[in-house]
């Protein structure tokens, strides 16, 4: 039969008025079975039909019958639109959850309307869908939480876009779960990969400068070319300490070149705005960046940044032993020195040209 008989128009007007439970549930099992069966030949009248009338009568049973005929429709190619997406929007995520993650029926205005009034369940089965458009992943990047965004980056057909992924690099300063997905994603602009370096662990560090040398001159310049323009939220509020330094470095500086050997000096001294302002001036990583390094005693980003200088190696060994505070440390090379001969002179050039370029655009700003 390739079109619905007329018992069969009856039995679905029916199904709207019935009022007995069980054998309004058994009938739309029934047609819905059966419409689906032939659904492929089904005229529009017959679809819109049954779209109208199992719509109407589905919002009002139990959400484990409407889990059932969710889970039927959801891998249909049949144009019942109004029904799925009331599934897609019920409040059982059980019933919205099928739909959501397999329905081709469903537009982006109707997944996007989804992401906006509906919880994190339903927007986290969204980014579990094939091929999550650009429109719907930059509203999910918006509203979803850390784990709802780690998923869309973990979905490979997912599209992301530029302003997307800035957002996302913006929340994964502070977030280890967004961090590991973001650094696992292959079409992560280098330049926003490289904002995390100094925040990431030790193996996903690992994991961007080995992403920096498969890249050949050309694909860094362009990188370059797109970095954003950062301002970081105390940029022109200088702090007292660091008005200090300033003044103090600009006047050694009068004096004497400055070199890497000043660094562990002023560590010595337990001067960190004195450290960061020469760390600065030396890189070009930024002021912050560099009391970030300090504060957070950093010895990973520190060995990046010294490599990158052409730093010798006693030199870094005894900057570390201060930075992780050990100002009496007499085996220093012998404790850092394996962790700075690791790190590729290569890579560390290339962090630290977007470092800079990074930490210009923010104080052109």
């Amino acid at each position: 039969m390739s079109t619905l008989s007329s018992s069969a128009f009856a039995r679905l007007k029916e199904l709207a008025r019935d009022n007995s439970v069980e054998e309004r549930r058994e009938l739309l099992r029934s047609i819905t079975d059966m419409f689906l069966a032939q659904s492929s030949s089904k005229s529009e009248s017959e679809c819109m039909l049954f779209d109208e009338v199992v719509g109407a009568v589905v919002k009002d049973m139990q959400s484990s019958v409407r889990a059932e005929l969710a889970g039927k429709l959801a891998k249909s190619d049949a144009p019942v639109n109004k029904t799925l997406l009331s599934f897609a929007m019920d409040e059982d995520i059980n019933v919205a959850r099928p739909v959501l993650e397999n329905s081709t029926q469903l537009t982006d205005d109707d997944l996007i309307k989804v992401v906006t009034s509906r919880t994190q369940e339903h927007i986290l089965a969204i980014t579990k869908r094939k091929g999550v458009s650009e429109s719907v992943s930059g509203a999910i990047v918006d509203r979803g939480a850390d784990h709802v965004i780690a998923s869309l980056l973990d979905n490979s057909t997912a599209e992301i876009g530029r302003d997307s992924m800035e957002k996302v690099a913006n929340k994964a300063i502070n977030s280890d779960l967004l961090q590991k997905s973001f650094v696992g994603r292959d079409d992560v602009p280098l330049d926003l990969l490289n904002e995390l370096v100094l925040v990431v662990e030790k193996d996903l560090r690992e994991e961007i400068m080995n992403r920096f040398q498969n890249v050949s001159e050309s694909e860094l310049d362009a990188a370059l070319a797109r970095s954003r323009r950062l301002v970081r939220q105390n940029f022109g509020r200088e702090s007292r300490e660091q008005k200090i330094a300033i003044s103090q470095i600009d006047r050694i500086s009068q004096y004497e070149p400055l070199t890497t050997n000043h660094l562990p000096r002023f560590l010595k001294e337990h001067d960190a705005a004195a450290f960061s302002e020469v760390l600065n001036r030396l890189s070009g990583i930024g002021y912050q960046n560099a009391l970030n390094i300090y504060k957070g005693r950093d010895v990973d980003s520190l060995a990046f940044v010294m490599k990158a200088l052409d730093a010798p190696l006693n030199v870094f060994a005894v900057t570390a032993a201060y930075i992780v505070g050990k100002f009496h440390a007499v085996n220093a090379v012998q404790e850092f020195g394996p962790l700075y001969q690791e790190v590729s002179h290569e890579a560390a050039s290339r962090a630290l040209r977007f470092w800079k370029v990074r930490n210009a655009n923010a104080e052109a700003a």
